[in-house]
């Protein structure tokens, strides 16, 4: 991330006047791969997307939609949903469970 672009993601945050926590890793790359932000941000819908361009009052307003309004409440629901669907894919019947389970004994065991 750039100088620039930190100044503005800065600058967009504080200008919502909302509480947030603000964490920044060195280490850390901004942006994903097309395939991942297509599956979290469009298919999901539990993310939105912001392009490398990124201005401040975008950022603002982004915020904005994520912490209050209708995209915040549809993207709990949809995480909420997630969730279920892990929860039950992880128990011993669910097919997580049941496809490591037979990687297992198909690949590792044989």
């Amino acid at each position: 991330m750039s100088a620039e672009q930190l100044l503005e993601f800065a600058w967009g945050s504080a200008n919502n006047k909302k509480p947030f926590l603000w964490i920044i890793r060195p280490d850390l790359v901004i942006g994903d791969r097309p395939t991942n932000c297509r599956y979290i941000c469009n298919e999901w819908e539990i993310r939105i997307g912001i392009d490398t361009n990124v201005k401040g009052e975008e950022v603002e307003k982004l915020m904005n939609d994520l912490m209050a309004g209708e995209k915040e409440n549809k993207m709990r629901q949809n995480i909420v949903e997630l969730k279920k669907k892990a929860e039950e894919a992880s128990t011993p019947s669910g097919c997580s469970f049941m496809n490591l389970d037979k990687f297992v004994k198909e690949v590792l065991l044989n």
